[in-house]
């Protein structure tokens, strides 16, 4: 091989390494549907806090042992969707977006009934109800956006 070979094949190199697109920027996920997915993230480990910080209140109502069970185990449910979830595990999205919408559904019509008993618990149901219907809404966007890309 002459250098004029070698001199070649090292610009076919440099030209070569220059029109590929650089590691750190490739992505499966489109731009748009990265900030969805962030953001439904986001709102998953919020929905998860949320459930541990109120954890206190309800344990004021569970009075039998059987309660307290039955609470611990809503909340390891709760925490392992919500793990499952953020690793984008197959099917755990739609089921925590489907507990969140149980929750809601089942806690939203009592809420005019505890702002007539206790203001600062019924603060506590608005709050949770309004960020487990925006996680609900965030799996929403996310699912279609992925079923968009999907198709194109």
């Amino acid at each position: 091989m002459n250098a004029r070979e070698i001199a070649d094949s090292m610009t076919a190199l440099r030209i070569d390494a220059l029109a590929a697109e650089p590691r750190w920027i490739h992505s499966d996920i489109p731009p748009s549907n990265a900030l969805s997915e962030r953001m439904f993230k986001i709102l998953v480990v919020a929905v998860c806090g949320w459930s541990l910080l109120e954890t206190p209140l309800e344990l004021g109502g569970a009075d039998a042992q059987v309660g307290l069970l039955a609470l611990l185990v809503s909340k390891l449910v709760m925490l392992a969707a919500g793990l499952a979830a953020v690793a984008n595990l197959r099917f755990a999205r739609g089921t925590f977006a489907f507990i969140c919408g149980a929750s809601v559904l089942a806690i939203a019509p009592a809420l005019p009934l505890e702002y007539k008993q206790s203001f600062a618990i019924a603060t506590v149901s608005t709050v949770e109800c309004l960020v487990k219907a925006a996680c609900v809404v965030a799996y929403g966007f996310v699912s279609s956006r992925t079923r968009r890309s999907h198709q194109q």
